[in-house]
C-alpha cells in the first residue's frame, strides 16, 4: 500500500480510533470499581489493542518502505 493510499483508506479510520480510545480512557478512569469477572468492555479493549498493534506494525513497515526509497535528484 502506498502512503497516498494509506492516507485515503486508513488515516480517517485511525482518527476515529483515536477518538474512541480517548473516550474509553476517560470512562475507564471514571469507574469507581471494576467487576470481578471479565466484561464485554474488557474483551473489546483487548480486541482494540490487538487491532491497533497490527495497524502500528503496518505503519512502521510503510515508514521503513518510504525511508528506503531513493532521494529525488534535481
Amino acid at each position: 500500500m502506498t502512503l497516498e493510499d494509506w492516507g485515503k483508506n486508513v488515516s480517517h479510520h485511525l482518527q476515529f480510533i483515536e477518538a474512541g480510545a480517548s473516550m474509553a480512557a476517560r470512562h475507564a478512569a471514571a469507574l469507581p470499581i471494576r467487576p470481578g469477572f471479565e466484561t464485554l468492555a474488557e474483551d473489546e479493549l483487548q480486541k482494540a489493542r490487538e487491532t491497533l498493534q497490527d495497524a502500528l506494525t503496518k505503519v512502521i513497515i510503510a515508514q521503513n518502505t518510504y525511508q528506503a526509497k531513493p532521494l529525488e535528484t534535481a
